[in-house]
């Protein structure tokens, strides 16, 4: 490693992680994350990251005299005899061994197990060097920040597999992130993704030969599971009297429709289900004998059970029917009899744009797609196995994305997997992030709160990009749900400005910090994310208001 113009010396005590060097002043100063290289006391390459830099002068320590000291020292001495005091002293973290003595070039750096000798010199780290540890992966993501020539790119296989996670505060640059993500995903590999967006911000996602799929989010009550319902309703858990009821008008109202060769779905299936339940109410007010007050309802083998109905059940009916009239008349719009895993196309992003949803709605729709993209991937990676042609046939009929891997990306993760708290929908994300890898479903969570995420499902996300995140609990809590973060991290995590991310984890080879290329400058793409420039939607019109006259502004306003 003979080279000119080394950056530094190394200078006082040394470890076999950190080590401090005194910079040469006749070179250009190195910036903070800079990549150094050094020799060990083997003889080994190692390279290392600058993580602090500062100035000091022999003649002016902190601590040694007063500001009228200081002010004598100033005066008293010439600039040049205090040039000559002055010195820059770094520290460096060693990030492993580059290449052995024997000239081995590692492109996953090895752990140092020997300190830098004091004395040694201290240089940048090559160029090359670092494109072929940080470019040899198949998603362009940006640029190292303190080397703007070298490319980082993320491995697809390692970031889907063993699952991601975009966390950092309003504004940091998530959803840039996400669709530069997604844009690369299918651009160069195929992918098919499926992003849950409550807030519609991908829904008008695209760039030059884009293929997006923009799904319109609708349930079909008559295709999910009762805790779903109940959900969907906004049936607390502890209410068991009406959850079971519930359950008894569900299977009913499924089984005499299938008896009667009727469509399952949609608003007939919640009408079906408010007759039905009109039907007992009517059975227990009209029998003037109380042994009369029996109704039939169908149980989960689906057989016709008749069960004795009391005066205490009929609040709990008469609720459940108004829950019911309340989801037709305040969400009938999102009711169908659309499957929406249909809807799911290979080869493309997938939107489920959930906006115009309260939670519960989108609880009930994310736990719904979950878990069908699971189950139906499970199945179809089953019948593969043991050649069912027939099942695999009737399973891509009805759902054709599940024949290829899938990558489902959460954005505001913590609505659907709050921390301490169990829905629906944590239930399959969890079954995700421990199953998913096997099967080849990949799961990528967004959250601006990550101390308000569910524990389990953050610390299985593999590979962390960390935008900027200021509030000392949501550091605490990533640091804690991440093996990879160091107390170090933490501190470049707080200083990071927008669109520049800290990424670790396993598609990465070494923690980096990156600049995250600009979706719309650099890929010519758009998405929706981004805030609202207020001042000039404030200012527009306001010259042309100003020259109305007091009539037509009279006639210009709203009836």
């Amino acid at each position: 490693m003979e080279r000119d113009n080394p950056v530094g010396i190394v200078f006082g005590e040394s470890t076999t992680d950190h080590f401090t060097f005194i910079v040469n002043p006749r070179n250009e100063l190195p910036r903070f994350g800079e990549f150094l290289i050094a020799r060990n006391r083997d003889g080994d390459e190692v390279l290392a990251l600058l993580k602090s830099i500062r100035n000091i002068n022999w003649l002016m320590d902190a601590g040694r005299g007063s500001y009228d000291y200081v002010e004598k020292t100033v005066n008293v001495f010439s600039k040049g005899v205090l040039d000559k005091s002055e010195e820059i002293l770094a520290t460096a973290k060693v990030l492993g061994v580059l290449r052995t003595a024997g000239g081995e070039f590692l492109a996953k750096p090895a752990p140092n197990r020997v300190p830098i000798k004091p004395g040694e010199k201290v240089y940048l780290a090559r160029d090359e060097d670092l494109e072929r540890i940080f470019s040899q992966g198949h998603i362009r993501l940006g640029r190292l920040i303190a080397r703007e020539k070298v490319e980082v790119k993320l491995d697809a296989n390692r970031l889907v597999s063993r699952h991601f996670a975009v966390l950092a505060v309003t504004g940091a640059g998530k959803s840039n992130t996400i669709a530069v993500l997604t844009k690369e995903l299918v651009s160069n590999v195929n992918a098919t993704v499926v992003i849950l967006d409550p807030h519609g911000e991908y829904r008008h996602l695209s760039w030059p030969g884009a293929r997006v799929n923009p799904i319109k989010a609708t349930i079909d009550p008559g295709r999910i599971r009762l805790s779903e319902l109940a959900t969907l309703l906004g049936i607390a858990e502890n209410a068991s009297l009406q959850r079971r009821f519930l359950g008894l008008v569900y299977r009913t109202v499924r089984a005499e429709m299938r008896k009667n060769g009727k469509v399952i779905g949609g608003l007939p299936f919640l009408e079906a289900m408010e007759d039905k339940i009109e039907e007992w109410i009517r059975i227990y007010e009209g029998a003037e004998d109380k042994e009369e007050k029996h109704i039939t309802y169908y149980d989960e083998k689906g057989n016709a059970v008749q069960r004795k109905i009391q005066a205490k059940d009929l609040d709990s009916l008469i609720r459940l029917k108004d829950y019911i009239g309340e989801l037709k008349a305040n969400f009938g719009e999102f009711i169908s009899p659309i499957d929406v895993l249909g809807e799911i196309r290979p080869g493309m992003v997938n939107v489920i744009d959930l906006s115009g949803m309260e939670e519960e709605q989108m609880i009930t729709l994310a736990s719904f797609v979950l878990r069908g993209i699971l189950k139906n991937r499970i199945e179809y990676i089953k019948a593969l196995r043991t050649n069912d042609r027939l099942t695999m046939r009737e399973i891509l009929d009805a759902y054709p994305a599940v024949k290829k891997p899938l990558l489902v990306i959460v954005e505001e993760a913590h609505i659907f997997a709050p921390r301490g708290e169990k829905n629906p929908a944590t239930l399959w994300l969890g079954k995700i992030a421990r199953e998913g890898r096997k099967f080849g479903v990949g799961l990528g969570i967004v959250s601006q709160r990550p101390k308000k995420l569910d524990d389990d499902i953050l610390s299985q996300t593999n590979t962390k990009i960390i935008l900027k995140l200021v509030e000392p609990n949501d550091q605490r809590y990533v640091q804690q749900a991440s093996e990879q973060i160091s107390e170090d991290l933490l501190g470049d995590i707080a200083s990071l400005g927008v669109g520049e991310a800290v990424i670790v984890g396993y598609a990465i080879t070494i923690p980096a910090m990156v600049k995250i290329y600009s979706f719309e400058r650099d890929f010519k793409g758009h998405y929706g994310g981004g805030d609202i420039d207020i001042v000039a939607e404030w200012l527009e019109g306001k010259d042309e208001a100003e020259e109305m006259t007091e009539e037509e502004a009279i006639e210009a306003l709203p009836l």
